[in-house]
This record gives structure tokens, sequence and C-alpha cells, in this order.
């Protein structure tokens, strides 16, 4: 166990790639439009009008967004290791809206290559999830799975959420908790008309990193013009690892009193 300070405890601290909590002065003093990784050091930099009150940033989902100002180290996930993502956040509106990506642009081959935690879909079937590949082929080459649209509105949507995306690594396992509780929704996963895997053959296929995958919160790594965030987000995490529903439940009993969870 560790403490990242205001009374946060993380559950695996040694398994931690990247933390940005924006009331930690570790990460940011408060003003200003730069931003630090607590665990690389790595800057990173408020785009548009990206805004911080009340110990979160905010976004307006137009152009706003935090984004790393090189590649982080450990972070070129494949589809054979496990990892998760984990954000504090509060989505106002509903639609398509990048939380924490780390995706690159098309290399000719694959596009929209890496991993991402967003808000997906039109109103009222807005859903939250979690993904890991490529589109490639004129095909998706994805892993994930997603919430469902009632538990979105009822637990996410305008009101703070402790939401995570933990992958096993194998193909198979991929959860998405909200307020410490698995609500993933195998029934209608991501993609919208495929199962919990996509083209699961694919799964030994190499995703392809390089200086487009940059780290962003909040807003595409690939077109800071496209699927921004209209949300707060106070923490964002990055871990090697999936973390174990235990896990899960105790990081959100950490920083539940934090938001009034």
């Amino acid at each position: 166990m560790m403490g990242f300070g205001n009374g946060l405890t993380l559950a695996s601290p040694h398994r931690i790639l990247f933390n940005l909590d924006a009331k930690n002065p570790k990460c940011y003093s408060g003003s200003g439009t730069t931003a630090y990784d607590s665990i690389s050091g790595t800057s990173l930099s408020l785009n548009g009008d990206t805004s911080f009150s009340n110990g979160a940033f905010a976004f307006d989902g137009s152009g706003d967004g935090i984004k790393a100002s090189a590649v982080i180290s450990g972070m070129d996930f494949q589809y054979t290791q496990e990892f998760t993502l984990e954000v504090v956040a509060k989505v106002k509106e509903t639609g398509t809206g990048f939380l924490i990506n780390n995706r690159g642009a098309s290399d000719g081959t694959q596009n929209y290559r890496g991993w991402a935690l967003m808000s997906s879909g039109s109103p009222p079937n807005t859903i939250i999830k979690g993904i890991i590949g490529m589109y490639k082929d004129s095909a998706h080459h994805w892993v994930g799975t997603d919430c469902t649209a009632a538990d979105f509105t009822n637990i996410a949507y305008n009101k703070w959420c402790h939401i995570v995306y933990s992958y096993a690594g194998n193909g198979i396992e991929a959860s998405l908790f909200l307020n410490g509780v698995d609500k993933s929704d195998y029934a209608n996963p991501p993609n919208d008309n495929t199962d919990v895997i996509y083209d699961a053959a694919n799964v030994a296929d190499t995703i392809n990193y390089d200086s487009d995958n940059l780290i962003s919160i909040g807003i595409d790594s690939v077109n800071d013009s496209s699927y921004g965030s209209y949300s707060d987000i106070a923490i964002a995490r990055v871990y090697d690892v999936a973390l174990t529903p235990k896990e899960v439940l105790k990081n959100f009993n950490a920083i539940r009193g934090r938001f009034g969870l």
C-alpha cells in the first residue's frame, strides 16, 4: 500500500505506470497550463479552455484536454498484456468522448491503434466502454467491454463516478467497474453488434505504437477537434496489471469520501 496524498491510498502502487491527480500538488500546482504525471515526471499540456476548480480539471468537449508532451514508457500495451485504466470523472453530456486514451493515427495499415476508456453512443443509449486494439482492413479489431446505458445514466451521468476498465491480457476477460461494482454488459459489448471479443483470432497481431501515441485526458489523442469529453476529471491512472475486483473496490473506498460517493 502507498499513499498518494489527499487521503488516497492505492491498491498496487508498484504497478502504476501513470498517475494524474488534479488535487495532488505533485501533479498540478493549481494554476497554469502544465501538469505532471507523478510516476514518470512527464509534463502534460492543458489544451484549449481546460480549467481547474475544486480539485478537478474541467473540459467542455470542444478542443479541451490534457496531453502528454512525450511518449511514456510502458504504455504500449498489446492484446497479450494485462492492464487497467482508472478515472474519477463526472460526465456532463452524453455522447462519444474520451476520458483517457493512448491512440495513434494511421501508419498506413493500422488506424486508431492503442487503447481507450470513453463514453460512446448517442443519448439515450450512451455507455462507458474500455477497449484495446486497432482498425484495419475495414474492420474493428477490438477487445473490450462496456456497461449498459441504464447503468451509465443511473450511476455515472452528471455525477462523480469511479470508472475502471480492467483487461486480463488473454483476449477474453475484460471488466468495466462503476463505483467498485462490476457492471460489464457482456450481452451488449462496445462494438454494438459483436461479442465481447472482437476478431479474437487477431489478438496475435502486434499493435503498432509510435510518437503519435501520446496519452491524453478528456480529448482524442489522434485529433484534438474530435471526440472531446464534456466532463470533469479529477483522477486518471494506468496500471500494468489487471486490478482484481478486490483491488478496484479498495481504490473506490479510498476516494469515495473525497467525492461524496
